[in-house]
């Protein structure tokens, strides 16, 4: 357990302002949803990009030819509060068996490793923790040597955390007992969102810049089937050719699934995540399912735009025992599609979208995890 008796650093202006806002009702929940059911993207919609047969060919060549000139990386999201998988934290779990090189993120940096070698190019794989995932994360790229990733295509940076609150405004880490509680249930990480602001500050994008790249592929640690496929990034760069800042590999919905959709607001596509529909709205009315996998340009991931922080409502069991109620701040990284162009590809479910939230979903995926490996470069 994390020593708790020291303060962890934070922006107090920034938190002294979210506080103040969910105490006086100016930042709810409620104030989030959209006041009507915002129109869905339809299936026919030219904003919607399908592979075409006819073009595969090209596109891949396209991707083929930016991967081998250095102009991509791979930025891995390996943050928030280690919360699921027993409390571990998840990019160091085994995905296959026990071993640590197949571990989550063993396989997404073998993936990249395995792209390069086989372009002959020069990939940066850039890894996002939080402050509760840090240290275990630090601990396992050094024992498995980061996959074989070259130590100069070895980039990462941290996301910045907020104070967690009870209902009535109070901090957690003011609390009765807090000192015995570990950070992560004092702090947490404000959601995927951090990622944009994170990225300029801790001078991620410059050092991007100074090498050449154009092109950001953004995905979760968990997402086994975001890799940097040729022809995913020949879409997204055709795309860009068309006026698109941004990629988002969205999917066909199908029944349960839950998160972000694709809807038409103030006459443009963008992610509408599930919250912020209207309690009555029937979620699947929306064609279209965000994963949350988005190629970016080097300009949009340095853009900063002024993304919306939300009000979370979690449950933890305090020192004592008890229950509590408590609230956290987060954004979502889907918002940037509110205030720069987007393109929307639909992709391969199977092969694009494979999430692993769960020890039951860990399960699932195994079979498709080993007739795959050859692609996260594990013989």
């Amino acid at each position: 357990m994390q020593p708790t008796n020291a303060a962890l650093p934070y922006d107090h202006a920034l938190f002294a302002e979210l506080r103040r806002a969910f105490v006086a009702g100016e930042l709810s929940r409620e104030r989030a949803r959209l006041a009507a059911p915002p129109p869905p993207l339809a299936v026919d919609d030219p904003r919607l990009v399908r592979p075409a047969a006819e073009a595969r060919a090209e596109r891949r060549a396209a991707g083929e030819a930016s991967l081998r000139a250095g102009e991509v990386a791979a930025l891995i999201l390996n943050g928030g509060l280690a919360t699921r998988f027993g409390g571990l934290v998840k990019g160091v779990v085994p995905v296959l068996g026990a071993e640590a090189e197949r571990s989550f993120l063993a396989l997404k940096l073998g993936a990249v490793r395995a792209t390069a070698e086989r372009l002959g190019a020069t990939i940066p794989a850039i890894v996002m923790c939080s402050f509760a995932t840090r240290a275990a994360s630090d601990e396992h790229l050094a024992a498995i040597d980061w996959a074989g990733v070259a130590a100069s295509d070895r980039l990462t940076f941290d996301q910045s955390l907020l104070p967690r609150i009870d209902p009535d405004g109070g901090r957690l880490c003011d609390r009765p007992g807090a000192e015995t509680m570990p950070q992560s249930a004092l702090y947490a990480a404000p959601g995927h969102g951090d990622t944009l602001e994170r990225a300029v500050r801790s001078g991620l994008v410059d050092r991007l810049r100074a090498r050449g790249i154009r092109h950001v592929l953004v995905s979760n640690v968990d997402n086994l089937g975001a890799t940097l496929d040729p022809h995913a990034l020949g879409q997204h760069l055709a795309a860009v050719e068309s006026g698109a800042a941004v990629s988002v590999e969205v999917v066909r919905r199908r029944p349960g699934d839950v998160g972000g959709c694709i809807a038409e607001v103030r006459g443009r596509p963008v992610i509408v995540e599930g919250f912020r529909l209207p309690t009555s709205t029937d979620p699947e009315r929306y064609h279209h399912f965000n994963t949350n996998t988005l190629w970016l340009t080097l300009d949009a991931l340095g853009s900063m735009p002024p993304l919306t922080y939300f009000p979370v409502a979690r449950r933890l069991r305090w020192s004592d025992g008890a229950e509590i109620d408590l609230v956290q701040f987060e954004r979502l990284i889907g918002q940037i599609t509110e205030h720069l162009s987007a393109a929307y590809v639909e992709v391969d479910r199977d092969e694009r979208f494979v999430p692993i939230k769960t020890r039951a979903d860990l399960t699932a995926a195994r079979t498709w995890v080993e007739a795959h490996l050859g692609d996260f470069g594990v013989s």
